[in-house]
């Protein structure tokens, strides 16, 4: 054969020499062997036998197949045991899904583990995985990497130090400073664990979650990328962080559902807002309206150093546009030495005013004060307290109590000193006292000097006197009255038999007592008085008609005993059988004993307190039927795996039903007083002595 004619066919034989040399590899014994790995092409290759086996070098895109694995790179070295070694645009495909590059390779064909390193680069239809070295199972479909790694799925990238990564479930498990990014959070966390097709996260260890305010931390759960859902365990709490303070919110688990933007702290819960914290078994927050629920014996308490404000309550609602804390059933109120308790309760935050509604009772331990009403508004920065809806007012004077009962009530501090207060009352006032009595219109009690001010039209008793003028100024020290000031048109009237009346008139009055029974009295200006003379057994002698400019006289039992005059005084004494007693009146005479209150009952109506006065004394609410509560706020958990799956969540809604107590049908009787008899007005006349 000419050189000529060998030219050609050489050149046509080494173009089919990496198509025989593979197929040469693949000896007949060995075509069921699974390990077997199979050289599909290489532009060069030097073969070299050994007594273990023929030994390859290859160059060229090269190409290997392991049944459904297949590998390419620019170089690589083939042992007899089945081991390559691969440098260079080193690619690895496994089921036409999981893609692996990288600058080298080694790969044992026995075991189908490989080790990669250099920029590392796998994918598959969910995620790719940047790494610097890589170990692969073929076997297992399981990726490691100890040198950190970053992985990329959709908009969502996580770097951890080390983990792996299971191709059979798209879970990869992330150690070591683990940081997740995504554009509407971040994550920082020691340990996770992240499925790459449906993008959830499931924490097993310490773990931040960030947005621009907010931050979540727990120790295990999970979160749903896809359905933006998530449940947190292990000490979990949410923090949110603004310009003028933060609000952070714990329970014993955490849920999120994004979809509805709603919160749920279940266990344990517990949500701040600067300086106020509200515990409850259930809090539930709408991220849309910023509004909360607070279910299971919420309890609200001021984290100011300077306030002790409690509240607990049945049921709580917190709106945070408003900064209103809305309160219901059992609502009770403690802030240092007062106490308030009642159906329903609004507080609004930023100006720290309460409105309390539905059987209100507030009490004061250190001034001894209690206020019933269907209605209150207090103010925590100005200690102002306003009482509507048959507001009564009850206090402790000496081992009595005196009630008071208005349209309106109003307490304010006395200076800066807000445990003494002045308290006003507006329109119908009575009191009642077991030995003191009143009307008027308006009044004010001063807790600082004891002065009571009467207004417009006041009328005073005190046992079987009766006072009124203008204005009546009257001081009581340790429960008994001292003074009294009887200010324009002033009149004294008393009796003891409601058919003869003494009467005492004067511009300006001032009376003085001891264990409540007239002394002295001092009257200025205009004075008149029409006054009955008796014996020593209380048996009428006479009237006496006394006009004077000023008079100050003493009295014994509320009986004149001695007159001094000032200016020239006009005194007649008339027979008891010669004179008309009816006509003898002072023109302003007004018997007012059928206006006078002759119990507490004429006060507190026949509405029982009692329960309300237990709640104030820290005894357990009276058990009361509430109407049944709809079942609301539904949250199902079903993306967690079986070791995270919570039950559902039914939560009631606060809002709705509350049980109102009824007032008491038989309160205790009023004790009908004895009716008096007439005395005998028979006897033998005593004056009454007069000085100049």
């Amino acid at each position: 054969m000419s050189l000529r004619c060998a030219g050609p066919l050489l050149l046509f034989c080494f173009s089919l020499l990496p198509i025989l040399l593979s197929a040469q590899l693949i000896p007949e014994d060995e075509e069921s062997d699974t390990s077997r790995i199979d050289l599909i092409y290489s532009r060069k290759m030097k073969g070299l036998q050994t007594t273990e086996g023929d030994f390859l070098y290859l160059q060229g895109d090269v190409h290997f197949q392991q049944n459904n694995m297949h590998m390419w790179c620019d170089t690589a070295k083939r042992f007899p045991n089945k081991k390559i070694i691969a440098y260079g645009d080193v690619q690895m495909l496994q089921n036409d899904s999981i893609r692996v590059f990288s600058d080298s390779l080694f790969y044992d064909g026995n075991t189908k583990k490989s080790r990669l390193s250099g920029d590392v680069v796998l994918q598959d239809s969910s995620m790719t995985m940047y790494t610097n070295q890589l170990f692969y199972d073929l076997n297992t479909k399981i990726a490691s990497y100890p040198m950190g790694a970053l992985i990329v799925s959709d908009s969502t990238q996580l770097v951890s130090k080390s983990g792996y990564y299971d191709a059979n479930t798209n879970i990869a498990y992330f150690r070591d400073s683990v940081r997740l990014t995504n554009p509407s959070y971040k994550l920082f966390a020691d340990s996770l664990a992240f499925d790459t097709k449906k993008e959830i996260s499931y924490f097993n260890g310490p773990t931040y979650i960030f947005n621009d305010e907010d931050m979540v931390y727990c120790e295990g759960g999970f979160y749903d990328n896809k359905k933006n859902f998530s449940v947190l365990s292990g000490n979990p709490y949410y923090l949110q962080r603004k310009e003028d303070g933060y609000k952070k919110a714990k329970g014993d688990t955490i849920i999120y559902d994004g979809n509805i933007n709603k919160y749920y702290l279940i266990g344990n819960a517990v949500y701040e807002d600067g300086d106020k914290e509200v515990r409850a078994d259930t809090i539930i927050r709408d991220g849309a309206s910023d509004q909360f629920f607070f279910k299971g014996n919420p309890k609200f308490r001021s984290l100011d150093s300077t306030q002790n404000q409690t509240i607990d309550s049945k049921y709580s609602f917190y709106d945070a546009k408003t900064e209103t804390l809305i309160f219901r059933e059992h609502v009770r109120v403690v802030d240092k030495s007062q106490v308030l308790v009642a159906d329903s309760l609004d507080y609004v935050r930023s100006t720290r005013t309460g409105i309390a509604k539905g059987r209100v009772a507030w009490e004061d331990s250190v001034s001894n004060v209690r206020i019933l009403c269907g209605e209150a508004i207090y103010n925590d920065s100005t200690g102002a307290f306003l009482a509507k809806e048959n507001p009564i007012l009850v206090t402790k004077l000496d081992k009595d109590s005196l009630w008071l009962s208005a349209d309106t009530l109003r307490a304010l501090p006395e200076g800066k000193d807000k445990d003494k207060k002045t308290f006003y009352a507006y329109y119908n006032v009575k009191i009642f006292k077991s030995d003191i009595q009143g009307l008027c219109d308006s009044l004010t009690y001063s807790q600082q000097d004891s002065l009571f001010q009467f207004f417009k039209d006041p009328v005073l008793w005190l046992d079987s006197v009766q006072f009124t003028a203008d204005t009546i100024r009257a001081v009581m020290t340790a429960g008994k009255m001292k003074t009294a000031f009887l200010k324009q048109n002033s009149l004294i009237i008393n009796t003891e038999d409601q058919v003869y009346y003494n009467q005492i008139k004067g511009r300006n009055m001032q009376a003085n007592f001891a264990e409540n029974k007239l002394q002295n009295l001092d009257v200025q200006s205009n004075g008149k008085a029409v006054y009955y003379a008796t014996d020593n057994e209380k048996k009428y002698m006479g009237v006496n008609d006394v006009d004077c400019s000023d008079m100050y006289m003493l009295f014994n039992e509320n009986q004149i005993q001695r007159i001094k005059f000032t200016g020239e005084p006009k005194a007649v004494l008339y027979p008891m059988g010669m004179t008309d007693h009816t006509a003898m009146r002072i023109k302003e005479f007004k018997w007012l004993e059928e206006k006078r209150p002759k119990s507490k009952f004429e006060i507190t109506g026949n509405r029982d307190w009692s329960y309300r006065f237990a709640e104030l004394s820290g005894i357990a609410p009276v058990k009361i039927d509430s109407p049944e509560i709809e079942q609301d706020s539904i949250v199902q958990v079903n993306s967690a795996p079986d070791s995270l799956k919570q039950p559902n969540i039914i939560q009631p809604d606060p809002t709705k039903g509350s049980g109102k107590l009824k007032p008491k049908e038989n309160p205790e009787p009023i004790k009908e007083e004895k009716k008096q008899t007439l005395p005998n007005t028979e006897g033998k006349l005593k004056g009454v002595k007069k000085e100049d």
